[in-house]
Formats: C-alpha cells, structure tokens, sequence
C-alpha cells in the first residue's frame, strides 16, 4: 500500500519542480487523476444506462416469478447471460476509484504533517520542575512540517521540511483552515470562504446535471438522500479542513462538471435545450399536487344519462305498439332492465309453419 502513497507523492514533487508552486501541484495533480480514472466513469455510466433501458423488462420478470424465489434468480441470470449485462457494471468502476482517491487525499494531508512535540512539551515540563516551579499547560508554538511520504531529496521536501507555512495564491496559507483564517479577520478569510463558496455551487450543479437527464425516473430514497447531503457535506467539512485540500475538492468538483456534460452530450445525447427542459420537467413534477380522482366525468355522465332517457322512450314506443296478435286489442308493456332503463332481451318467438 505504501507504493501507492510514494508514487503520488514522487508525481506530486515533480509538479511542484516545474513550478514551484504548492496550488499548481496539486492541480495538476488532481486533474491527472481525474482524467485516468474517467474510462471506468464511462464505463459505469454506459452500465447505469443499459439497466435503466432494460428496467421494464427485469419488473416483468419479478413481477412473474415473485412468489418463486429460486427461479426468479435463475431467469434473472439468463435475462443478463442474454443481454450481455452485469448488474454489478454501474457499481464496480465507482468502487475501483475510491482507494485512488483515498490515496490521493492522505498524500495531499500528508503534506501539512507537523513534526511531533512529544520531545518540546516533556523538555518543558522537565525545565520548570527544574527551576522550581509547578509545571503548568507548555505553551502552544506552530511547529514546522515534516512532510510524510515525500521523498528528502526532492525540491519540494526541503521547501516545506522546517517551514510552518504553506504558500498558495491571493496570499493564503494552504496549510491554514478557513475556521483558523477567520480568527485573524474576515478580510484575510475571504479568499478561503470563496474557495469554499466554490466547492458547494459545483457540487450542487453535479446534482442538477445528472437529475436533470431523467427527471421522472424513479430513484431509490437513499440514493436521493445521498445526493442531497453530498453538496452540502463537503463544504461543511471544507471549513476545518487545511484549504490545500479544498482546492482538492474544487479542482475535482469542476472536472466533474465538465465530464457529466460530455456524458449527456455523447452517451445520452442530449443537448443543452434538452436538459434544461428536462429539470424544468423535473420540478414541476415535484412541485404540482397530486390530483385527486375525479368521479365520472361529465360527459360521460351526460353521454349515461342520454342513454337513460333514450331507453326509456324506446320502452314507452314499445308500449304503445299493438300487438300483432291481438289485433291492437291490448298492450304489452316489456319489462325493462335494472339500472340500463332498456327492455330486457326476450328470446325469439318461433314462427308458425303454414
């Protein structure tokens, strides 16, 4: 595991020897990474589509074979033999990307590493028993770095090894919080809160792009409940974290953006106008109250009561009639059926042969 850390870390030094700059190192960087592990985002996302096209077809298997559990996995199986699927294909290239960004962020962190004061607070506490005096809390002093998986020969090791400030640009400390930047004054804190500022708008725009291709689709509540705290989980960590680390986010989050772009463009084909239209669907859907289930229109309760009324003048027609047989002596009223108001079928009279 640790040649992972040392290999980022040796890319790591080499941006900053072209440079010397802490910001564009880790751009630069972060963007290399982003940009090797897109294949396997396309991948995923090619996966995602395939099962969502097939969706109906896997509810009518589940539909038909839901009170047989053992085949329902034996036809689930075969659906996927067939169409060439993994049901899993979605899934393991988003796993395959967390460890390398994992790595990536515990070599970045690595970076701000402070040198241990074990040995500064023990040699106080030893001088004031020394002296007399009842040792008290040691004073807290900004210890220098002492950068971890970076190897001491690089430019970029003797530039951080012994200093307590990490340099990046609009004069931030990239080793500083923006919670630590505040205490100093909101004037120096400004470029870290907009860095944060940042973070939290792309995060939000990543949402809107990808509901935004399939608005009425249904999606799992824990995934919608994921989606939802993930725009607002990062900046609120962003804010003790070392800004470093935040131009780490952001520089990631505006990559993304641009790649769910190409995405919808190339893969879903879908242009601009469209996903527009789609969110715009997507909210009034949202927003619209469920309408309640009317009772019978009213045509077509015009169009049942029409038929009543007819029905009855047919009955009296009928009733009016004379009989064939009697001569027009007497009147046959036909009885008529329940709740139609039509007369009732009579079987046919058979005729007389000559």
């Amino acid at each position: 595991m640790n040649a992972f850390f040392d290999f980022f870390a040796a890319i790591l030094s080499f941006f900053y020897g072209l440079v010397h700059s802490y910001a564009f190192a880790i751009t630069m960087l972060t963007l290399l990474v982003m940009i090797i592990v897109t294949p396997l985002t396309l991948k995923g996302t090619r996966s995602m589509m395939v099962m969502q096209q097939l969706q109906p077809e896997i509810r009518k298997i589940q539909q038909q074979y839901k009170d047989d559990r053992q085949r329902l996995n034996e036809e689930l199986l075969r659906f996927y033999k067939e169409n060439n699927l993994n049901p899993l294909g979605g899934c393991l290239p988003l796993l395959v990307q967390m460890p390398v960004f994992l790595v990536l962020y515990q070599v970045l962190r690595g970076l701000t590493r402070r040198e241990s004061s074990l040995g500064f607070d023990a040699g106080w506490v030893t001088g004031q028993l020394g002296v007399g005096k009842t040792p008290g809390t040691p004073p807290g002093i900004e210890r220098p770095f002492d950068p971890a998986f970076i190897h001491p020969d690089t430019e970029m090791y003797q530039a951080l090894h012994g200093s307590t400030t990490m340099s990046g640009p609009l004069g931030m400390n990239l080793a500083e919080s923006a919670s630590q930047a505040l205490s100093t004054g909101i004037l120096h804190a400004l470029p870290y809160l907009v860095l944060i500022a940042i973070v939290a708008v792309t995060g939000f725009v990543q949402q809107r792009q990808i509901q935004g291709r399939n608005p009425n689709a249904q999606i799992n509540p824990q995934q919608q409940m994921i989606m939802r705290i993930m725009p607002v989980f990062l900046p609120v960590i962003s804010f003790g974290l070392p800004v470093g680390l935040v131009l780490y986010f952001a520089v990631s989050n505006l990559y993304r953006i641009g790649q769910q772009a190409f995405i919808s463009r190339s893969i879903y084909g879908m242009s601009r106008a469209e996903l527009k239209a789609n969110r715009e669907a997507g909210k009034k859907a949202a927003t619209s109250p469920a309408k309640k289930q009317s009772s019978p229109r009213k045509d077509d309760t015009g169009k049942t009561r029409g038929a009543d009324k007819s029905g009855k003048q047919d009955a009296a027609k009928v009733a009016k009639r004379p009989s064939s047989r009697t001569g027009g002596a007497s009147r046959v009223t036909p009885k008529t059926s329940r709740g139609t108001g039509q007369p009732a079928l009579q079987p046919r009279a058979r005729k007389k042969k000559r």
